[in-house]
């Protein structure tokens, strides 16, 4: 026997209608627009007009759980159904998902018929980004363009944007894209999309701001009044980007500048002589100065 010459047994006379012509099946609810997270269960229902063979009933996609039954109606007519459940997910987003029914008919072959709705999935901001331009390290007080992007549905509606100072956010504007001049103090960025459904942050974005030398100090140990010919260490600091590559320290005389030494720290003779006194840090960008300095020494009498 072949593998469809069962339905050559099937007593056709009792079907309610042509096999031939199977009905579509239906989809309940017919349309699919909910929240992501919500659980959902779509019901394919199909008429089963021969009670010894109601029609197979297949879905498109394997989404989650599916229950099979037949049921019968009021008026005693027999219906076939099968009922998907899952949880909606922001990737089911946009898909198609469909519900056949394969009835055999009377000659032994069979006959599909489908029907099919689209997946509409709310969900709040996700992947929310912050895209920088120029991308590489960029000239203090140049421009620079951040754009917020994010991934959402319905679309986004308000973009919030954050610079990070200390322990606190401030607030930066209001726009998808914003534009900003670059400074040291300005580094560090974030950005929150919202729409109705909810919000998304993004990570920090650190801007790489080049600049010279900037604060540039001396520091002094020991700090107090100290004896002639005592040893004192002189600490050149500054802040720059790209670091310092050069240190050079100059003593003040009236007009004129004397070398007196190279490099971070210096370690001199403390004496009445040296005067005052200054650093300067040297990077590729440019120098910066300190202020003039002075050690406080202290004559030892006979």
């Amino acid at each position: 026997m072949k593998s469809n010459d069962y339905c050559l047994f099937i007593d056709w006379s009792k079907c309610t209608f042509p096999p031939d012509v199977p009905p579509t099946p239906t989809l309940t609810p017919s349309t699919l627009k909910v929240e992501e997270g919500t659980s959902v269960s779509l019901k394919c229902s199909a008429p089963a007009p021969c009670l010894s063979h109601p029609p197979a009933l297949t879905w498109s996609s394997s989404l989650g759980h599916i229950q099979e039954s037949l049921q019968e109606n009021l008026d005693r007519t027999q219906v076939q159904t099968s009922v998907l459940t899952f949880t909606a997910s922001h990737l089911h987003h946009g898909k198609e998902i469909s519900c056949t029914a394969v009835y055999n008919k009377q000659d032994g072959s069979t006959q599909s018929v489908s029907t099919s709705l689209k997946v509409d999935i709310s969900d709040p901001p996700k992947n929310t980004t912050v895209s920088v331009s120029p991308s590489g390290p960029v000239p203090e007080n140049s421009r620079v363009t951040l754009t917020c992007s994010s991934t959402a549905n319905p679309a986004v509606r308000s973009y919030t944007w954050y610079r990070a100072d200390g322990d606190q956010e401030v607030v930066m504007g209001t726009r998808k894209v914003l534009d900003i001049t670059a400074s040291e103090v300005s580094a560090t960025f974030s950005c929150k999309a919202e729409n109705d459904v909810g919000a998304g942050r993004s990570n920090t974005r650190k801007i790489e701001v080049q600049y010279s030398p900037k604060h540039t100090t001396v520091s002094v140990s020991p700090s107090g009044p100290v004896p002639e010919d005592t040893d004192v260490t002189l600490t050149c600091s500054s802040t720059a980007n790209p670091a310092v590559k050069n240190y050079t320290w100059y003593r003040a005389d009236g007009g004129l500048e004397t070398l007196i030494g190279t490099g971070h720290v210096l370690n001199i003779k403390a004496s009445k002589v040296i005067g005052p006194f200054f650093c300067q840090a040297e990077n590729v960008l440019g120098a910066g100065r300190s202020n003039i300095s002075e050690i406080d020494v202290q004559c030892m009498y006979q």
